[in-house]
């Protein structure tokens, strides 16, 4: 025990120390002294305890107190989540039917067998199945009195015969139990008397002296079925289109042989799957099942936020199942983004009020964090300030703020300092030294810079940048909305930088060719950029990189980006042929499933840029395309004949100046997840039809400038789900289709550029309703203009 506990000791210490000395220098060699000490009273604890002779009195008296500070504990708190009770109902049940028939024929017969023990590996449902066989009406028929009773490993024989016979004996005796010695109480007469004994244990020895049952693992059949009972409830089919149900089931099955086919275990994963409903999530649950077993929502209430990684985990997911609880327990409000992913499931949280006072507050108070509002800011750095984490909202009433580094001993202590504007402007911001010259070097430890929405006075921004080059120990940057039109080759020295906002309000920003050199970096985020020297930027070496947003073919070489293996999300826009086809191979290979969130926007400039079906095929094959965007002309665009796990994430979709003769909605009303649908500005064929099952999960549709568009059918059943609906500048256009007037959930329809006898058709003219005025009357929303 004493081994145990100092060991626990010990490795969470050294966890600590070797995670801090990452981004500290100069401190290897203390680390390594204090580990030598832990290491040190390691050895002496357990030389205490394996040879206690050597040791005066003293040192074995503290050293069995330790033993006590640790093991009563547990050992209770072991005991009392091990206890089981005879009145338990076991909500989700799934087979055993044989055991059952075969367990109450055993006990049944007084006859024979007079201690039955079930036995087999923890987790099988031993209990649950002796509970099954103890209430069951045949087996009570045949005896006068029963009792129930768990027996621990570390029991009290005294305790257990008490407990058995205040059950059987009448309630008038039961207060003699309690003064009777542990010889007093009778043993079980089991020869004269009728009498059984059904046991359940792990151990195969103990089950051995006289009729052993062995308990073996669920089927897959019915371990699928428990999974069902509890991650989908009672009507788990209602929903779902077949293709979909399918797909759960392949995840489902999956998951289960990953449990074992142990009840135990697939009764967890379920709980965490209760409240997922999408594939994708389901997907994720079933990559990162280890962590979700040990740690999955539905374990216990003490274990559900722990800061742990699963295998396929990053940091973000580890945040991410941080900010699910604290929105589960009420303590932080989240917004869900209109259409989420596996990867983007809130848009962003916010604190309630008083909640934000207290935090704040107590932030305060322990020295942790000070937030400056513009209320309370002055023009120079806070006087009197040793927080190591600064947040400045400053808002457009207050248009200029200077920071003055006149006091720099002041700042030495500083971790994080933020500055983020609340209006739409941006700030005129000046950082301000004695001699007017930037100097950061007081800020040695800053590990996060946030600049949000400045602007930098007396051209200012690329000496500032140079100077923040100088934290070595900086891990987030980020220069969002500013002003900053060149990024310092310098910036691409900071070792141990993890994330990099460049998301500038400036039209184009001019990177230096070196950003592969930043061997840690995570997250990067471009938006408008081109190279220093012309060449395309090299994204190789950016071995760690998880994030890659706002990338594009024109200024970056996308030959490198199936050499980043721990991508996890990429937003690209692509401008030649050559690119596509690298970026569609990668996406769609099977190998790449770390990648979760694919953004692809496909801008064609040449009338004789072709999308293959084949080249589409790639692209809808892959797991992890979210968006996608295409702007023509595409001519003659032909599309693959659709297959099962088609977009299977695929949530929106655009098609702009598309030529195409094939009813599009065919292929894409299967895509299970898609939600946004834009077909805009060419010609598509005369007639579309939306089959009964199609488009499962739509919520928009824009059809605009449709040229050849004269006939729409939505059969009853489509779109179930669509709640905004536009169409303009179909000129050809019959009538609205009569298979709205069944989707209930279609709150806005928006009608512009249309003929004015369609228009017509909509509403009433001269007391009369329209032709189709029936088919949308019960949208609340209409706007024609």
């Amino acid at each position: 025990m004493v081994d145990q506990v100092s060991q626990m000791a010990l490795e969470t210490i050294r966890n600590l120390l070797v995670e801090e000395v990452k981004f500290l220098s100069n401190v290897g060699g203390e680390v390594e002294e204090v580990q030598m000490e832990l290491n040190t009273i390691h050895s002496f604890l357990k030389d205490v305890d394996t040879r206690p002779e050597r040791y005066d009195s003293y040192v074995r008296k503290w050293v069995a107190d330790l033993k006590k500070g640790s093991s009563n504990s547990a050992n209770d708190e072991h005991l009392q989540l091990r206890q089981t009770y005879a009145h338990q109902v076991e909500e989700h049940f799934v087979g055993m039917d044989k055991d059952i028939a075969c367990l109450v024929s055993l006990a049944s017969d007084v006859r024979t067998n007079r201690v039955i023990s079930i036995y087999g590996m923890g987790g099988l449902g031993k209990t649950t199945l002796a509970r099954k066989i103890y209430q069951n009406k045949e087996v009570q028929r045949n005896f006068e009195a029963r009792a129930w009773v768990c027996v621990s490993q570390q029991f009290n024989a005294k305790s257990v015969l008490q407990q058995v016979l205040k059950q059987l004996v009448p309630d008038e005796r039961n207060g003699q139990l309690a003064n009777m010695e542990q010889n007093e109480l009778p043993a079980f007469p089991i020869i004269d008397i009728d009498c059984k004994i059904l046991l359940t244990t792990r151990d195969e020895k103990i089950a051995s002296e006289e009729y052993p049952y062995r308990l073996d693992c669920l089927t897959e059949d019915q371990g699928w079925e428990l999974l069902q009972k509890i991650a989908l409830l009672k009507d788990h089919s209602q929903g779902f289109k077949n293709d979909e149900l399918r797909q759960r089931e392949a995840i489902g099955r999956e998951m289960v042989r990953k449990c074992g086919r142990l009840p135990l275990a697939i009764s967890v994963i379920g709980g965490s799957l209760r409240h997922k409903q999408t594939l994708s999530e389901w997907d994720k649950v079933n990559k990162n099942i280890d962590l979700y077993l040990k740690f999955g929502e539905g374990v216990g209430k003490d274990q559900r936020v722990k800061e742990e990684q699963g295998s396929r985990e990053t940091l973000r997911d580890v945040a991410e199942r941080y900010l699910s609880e604290l929105a589960f327990r009420c303590m932080v409000q989240v917004k869900l983004p209109d259409y989420s992913s596996a990867y983007k499931k809130f848009e962003s949280c916010r604190l309630h009020d008083l909640m934000r006072d207290l935090c704040l507050s107590k932030g305060e108070e322990e020295g942790f964090l000070k937030v400056i509002d513009s209320e309370e800011a002055t023009h120079y750095f806070p006087p009197n300030c040793n927080i190591p984490r600064l947040a400045f909202h400053l808002d457009d009433a207050h248009h200029f703020r200077a920071i003055n580094f006149n006091e720099r001993e002041k700042l030495k202590h500083m971790r994080s300092l933020l500055i983020l504007r609340k209006g739409e402007d941006r700030l005129s911001l000046r950082f301000v030294s004695k001699d007017r010259v930037t100097n950061l070097n007081k800020f040695k430890f800053l590990r996060i810079l946030i600049l949000e929405f400045c602007a930098f006075e007396d051209g200012m921004s690329l000496s500032l940048l140079s100077e923040v080059a100088k934290l070595v120990h900086l891990r987030y940057l980020s220069s969002y909305g500013c002003d900053v039109e060149e990024l310092p080759l310098s910036i691409c020295n900071l070792p141990y930088l993890h994330t990099l906002n460049l998301e500038m309000y400036s039209s184009y920003i001019k990177l230096p060719n070196m950003i592969c050199k930043m061997k840690r970096l995570r997250h990067l985020f471009l938006k408008a950029f081109e190279s220093l020297n012309g060449e395309k930027l090299r994204l190789d070496g950016l071995n760690e990189l998880e994030t890659l947003a706002g990338f594009n073919s024109k200024h970056g070489c996308a030959a490198d980006i199936p050499k980043l293996t721990k991508l996890r999300k990429l937003d690209a826009s692509v401008y030649d042929s050559e690119s596509l086809l690298i970026i569609a191979n990668h996406i769609s290979n099977n190998e790449s499933q770390l990648l979760r969130e694919t953004n692809l926007l496909i801008v064609t400039r040449s009338r004789t840029w072709e999308l293959s079906p084949s080249l589409l095929r790639k692209l809808f094959m892959s797991h992890s395309l979210v968006t996608l965007t295409v702007f023509g002309p595409i001519i003659s665009c032909n599309l693959p004949c659709y297959e099962p796990g088609f977009c299977k994430n695929l949530i929106q979709l655009s098609l702009v100046r598309f030529e195409i003769e094939e009813d599009v909605m065919e292929t894409f009303g299967k895509f299970p997840m898609l939600k946004s649908l834009s077909l805009l500005r060419k010609s598509f064929p005369t007639e579309m039809m939306c089959h009964a099952n199609a488009f499962p999960q739509l919520k928009r549709l824009s059809l605009d400038g449709l040229s050849n568009l004269e006939k729409w059918r939505v059969d009853e059943g489509a779109m179930p789900n669509l709640s905004e609906l536009e169409i303009g500048n179909c000129m050809k256009l019959e009538m609205m289709p009569d298979g709205l007037r069944h989707i209930t959930t279609l709150q806005e329809l928006t009608i512009f550029g249309m003929p004015k006898e369609f228009e017509d058709k909509l509403g009433v003219v001269n007391g009369d309703n329209g032709q189709d005025y029936d088919k949308i009357c019960h949208i609340p929303s209409i706007l024609i203009r």
